[in-house]
């Protein structure tokens, strides 16, 4: 499962490890706290996630930037060994999401308004890597840049629009 450098950025690290982000007065936000629960294998796995096999295989992030490893199970095939665009997709709306956790602020929600994906080749059952970047980042919206990368190649790029609000009590 080996991911180097030119592959997605920084050297893998199974769930148990995490780069440490912090909130500008240097405390972790309860999202963040919650990426580093899921990089150490210790949060709670939602049921969307189960049903969608997006479980994080290991994961690293600092503010702004993650890096996240997920397997794609064959099962997820429209041809033999050709992963449904569809599938893609929900991968790069989940490294996005995981991107704006490291940034947003307690106290905000957010939502994915757009996506645009261009899919650069076909993505393989197996190991992938997500790779996320805040681009833009203000008190209402975020542009985030997500690659998934395979066998050290790009297989899709997106740009990923999250829209930022007060959370409703």
């Amino acid at each position: 499962m080996g991911c180097d450098r030119p592959q997605c950025g920084l050297m893998i690290r199974k769930a148990g490890t995490y780069v440490n982000g912090s909130s500008p007065s240097g405390a972790l936000t309860f999202r963040q706290k919650m990426l580093t629960e899921i990089a150490a294998g210790t949060c709670p796995i939602p049921a969307f996630v189960t049903r969608l096999s997006l479980k994080v295989v290991a994961m690293e992030w600092r503010k702004g930037f993650i890096s996240v490893h997920f397997h794609i199970h064959p099962d997820f095939c429209v041809e033999p060994d050709i992963v449904f665009g569809g599938f893609v997709f929900s991968i790069h709306d989940q490294a996005a999401g995981f991107a704006i956790y490291s940034v947003i602020e307690d106290g905000m929600a957010f939502s994915t308004t757009q996506l645009n994906m261009k899919y650069l080749t076909v993505t393989r059952p197996g190991h992938v890597c997500a790779e996320a970047e805040i681009d833009t980042l203000d008190e209402r919206s975020a542009e985030v840049r997500v690659r998934l990368i395979q066998d050290g190649s790009v297989t899709s790029e997106s740009v990923v629009t999250e829209a930022i609000r007060p959370r409703k009590r």
